[in-house]
C-alpha cells in the first residue's frame, strides 16, 4: 500500500488554524517545515534504497550521487527561494495566518512536488529510483532550510514586540 504524502495534510492544517503568527514565528515555521520535509524525504529515500538493496540492487553509489545533487541544489538553487521567502516575511507588518508561511508560488511548487511523488508511487517506479528522488529532494530541502537560521537569529523578522 503506498504511503500518503503528509504535505497536503499540513497545508490543510495551516489553512484551518484560527490563529495569526508574527512574521518571526512564520519564519521559524518555514524553517521547521522545510527541515521536517527534508528529514521525512531523507528517511523515505533511505528506506526505499534499503528495500531496493534487498531486491538485489546496489544503491550505494546512487545514494551518494543523490545526496550530492540534492545538497548542491539546496545550496545554490533553493537558497534563492528561501531568501525570497525570508524577504517576503520580513516585509510583513502584521501577524498572518499560518498558511502565509510560504507565498503562492512556493505552495504551487510544493503541490507539484507532492504530485510527482504520488505519480512515482502510483506509476510503479522501482524503489531504487523513488529512493534516489526522495534522497535528492530531501537533501535539497534540509540544506536550504538552513538559510532561514541567520536572519532569524539576527532578528531580521519582526516579533510581536517589534
Amino acid at each position: 500500500m503506498p504511503a500518503l504524502p503528509i504535505m497536503p495534510f499540513i497545508a490543510v492544517a495551516l489553512l484551518a488554524l484560527p490563529v495569526k503568527l508574527a512574521p518571526r514565528s512564520l519564519g521559524w515555521l518555514a524553517f521547521g517545515l522545510w527541515l521536517l520535509g527534508g528529514a521525512v524525504l531523507l528517511s523515505l529515500g533511505t528506506a526505499r534504497l534499503l528495500h531496493a538493496e534487498r531486491d538485489g540492487a546496489t544503491p550505494a553509489l546512487i545514494a551518494v550521487a543523490a545526496l550530492a545533487v540534492g545538497a548542491t541544489k539546496g545550496w545554490f538553487i533553493l537558497r534563492k527561494t528561501a531568501r525570497r521567502n525570508i524577504d517576503r516575511l520580513a516585509a510583513l507588518t502584521e501577524a498572518r495566518r499560518p498558511i502565509h508561511v510560504y507565498g503562492a508560488r512556493s505552495w504551487t511548487v510544493i503541490g507539484l512536488m507532492t504530485a510527482l511523488s504520488i505519480g512515482l508511487t502510483l506509476g510503479g517506479v522501482p524503489p531504487l529510483w523513488r529512493g534516489m528522488v526522495n534522497l535528492a529532494i530531501g537533501a535539497a530541502l534540509a540544506t536550504s532550510s538552513l538559510n532561514y537560521l541567520p536572519p532569524l537569529r539576527a532578528g531580521l523578522l519582526r516579533s510581536p514586540t517589534s
